[in-house]
């Protein structure tokens, strides 16, 4: 989510449920559903690759994602939905006894603060900062100093450690990895992706995968753009630029979306193998706990050797949103170039879930935004944080086919550049940072001298002498010899 003011009130629902069983369980749980509440229920599997469409979501009665174990429902009436809620366990065991919650609707939130906003936003940051301690909040570069920064390669590449220079080497590109960003689509068109073999779904009714909103185009620039843009005049501001790119759209060119959409994303990104997850939208959250289906599609997720990674929220002080709060998603926060926490980055409230677990640059940064918005263009959030993130989980799974699902969320916090003035609450386990080498100068070796080359002498023929005559013999014609 960029920096944003919506939402500021209680979470607004969509009046559809999601019902969180176990995966792989489709049979039994449409069953279940049909037998008490009536309903028919269509399988994610009845569609190729799981690719649900996003009129299947809309019409019906809901659908099972299979990878997730959750179902999106519709009830009718709300005697569906009494008998719903008490909807037998799916197995003998207590522990897989199916949640029922509502579902939401989770935005990619706008760009600038309105004078209200504002207003709310330093409020919440006075009452904060009495019991929290204020710490060192960042502000926007100006245009100049983004300018400046984005020399060559962008600030937050130089900062996580994408780009290094000598005596550091970096050879990871994130080629052979997936990296699913579930978004509000992609530029099909932009010509810094041109034959990257993109594959793309749209989960949002009545809407294409296509872009008209500028968010999703960043965010997947960020995180698997190009080395070298197709302008020569841009600095490069892509993570694994060999990634294979799933674009997801979850989000509508409005830039708001359903928790349904967004399941059936993750859905589908675990069904095919998707080692990342990126998610730069939510929705704010005051209190404590956190959606089960989430978590579920989370836990199931890393199970499969899927890790989410979600963008923690702009709302400040705020706690970290939903579904970012989920103990089994990778929340991100933002920072400066300065490595200052960003003004608009939430934070730790409700530990152990509801953390921070992790920061990215989230200010002023630079990526591809679609060729009708003029191709290139600077956003600061943690929505932008979260790709810098994503792509550098990227180039880790890359470098070691163990880091995969929570192996993989380990090796991005062990390391970590620790950032010792920020409150733990505040930035996590500090900077993520790119794996690189370390260049060592070897002495080149001297060829070894030749050895001496023997030429051997060079043997003229020697003509024969004629034999010397013996004294007092002579030869005659016949042959015969005699006395003179």
């Amino acid at each position: 989510m960029s920096i944003n003011g919506t939402n500021e009130g209680l979470p607004e629902f969509t009046g559809r449920l999601l019902v969180t069983g176990r995966p792989h369980q489709g049979k039994d749980t449409i069953k279940s559903l049909n037998k008490t509440a009536g309903l028919s229920i269509a399988s994610s599997r009845d569609f190729a690759d799981q690719a649900v469409t996003a009129e299947a979501l809309a019409e019906g009665d809901g659908i099972y994602f299979d990878e997730i174990g959750v179902t999106v429902v519709t009830p009718k009436d709300d005697d569906q939905v009494g008998r719903l809620s008490s909807i037998e366990a799916f197995s003998a065991d207590d522990a897989d006894a199916p949640t029922i919650e509502p579902e939401r609707y989770v935005y990619a939130m706008n760009e600038h603060f309105g004078d209200y906003l504002r207003g709310f936003r330093d409020a919440v940051n006075q009452v904060s900062n009495s019991y929290l301690g204020d710490g060192d909040m960042a502000e926007d570069p100006n245009q100049e100093e983004i300018d400046v920064l984005a020399n060559g390669s962008t600030w937050g590449l130089q900062k996580t450690r994408v780009v290094v220079g000598f005596p550091l080497g970096q050879s990871w590109t994130g080629a052979g990895i997936k990296v699913a960003v579930l978004d509000t689509g992609m530029d099909l068109g932009h010509p810094d992706f041109a034959g990257r073999g993109i594959i793309s779904q749209s989960f949002v009714p009545n809407e294409a995968v296509q872009d008209f909103h500028s968010h999703g185009t960043h965010c997947i620039g960020t995180a698997c753009g190009p080395k070298e843009p197709s302008d020569a005049n841009q600095p490069r501001y892509g993570v694994a630029h060999q990634a294979q790119i799933f674009a997801g759209k979850v989000l509508s060119n409005a830039g708001s979306g359903a928790d349904g959409w967004i399941l059936g994303g993750i859905n589908w990104a675990i069904a095919n193998h998707c080692q990342v997850v990126s998610m730069s939208l939510g929705a704010r959250t005051t209190v404590d706990g956190y959606s089960q289906a989430y978590e579920a599609a989370a836990q199931a997720g890393l199970a499969a050797g899927t890790l989410i990674i979600a963008a923690a929220g702009n709302d400040s002080s705020l706690p970290v949103s939903h579904p970012a709060n989920c103990p089994s998603i990778m929340a991100v926060g933002a920072v400066d170039q300065n490595l200052l926490k960003a003004g608009f980055s939430n934070i730790t409230f409700f530990p152990p879930h509801g953390k921070v677990d992790i920061v990215g640059p989230g200010v002023g940064t630079f990526s591809s935004v679609p060729v009708s918005h003029g191709k290139y263009g600077s956003k600061s959030g943690t929505s932008m944080a979260t790709p810098h993130v994503a792509g550098i989980a990227a180039l880790h799974a890359q470098s070691n086919p163990a880091y995969r699902g929570a192996a993989l969320w380990q090796r991005l916090v062990a390391t970590a550049l620790a950032l010792p003035n920020q409150p733990s609450n505040h930035v996590g386990a500090g900077l993520a940072q790119a794996p690189y080498r370390r260049l060592q100068l070897m002495p080149i070796p001297l060829p070894r001298p030749f050895p001496p080359i023997k030429i051997p002498p060079i043997l003229r023929p020697v003509m024969p002498k004629p034999p010397l005559p013996i004294q007092g013999v002579a030869a005659s014609a016949g042959g015969r010899s005699r006395k003179m």
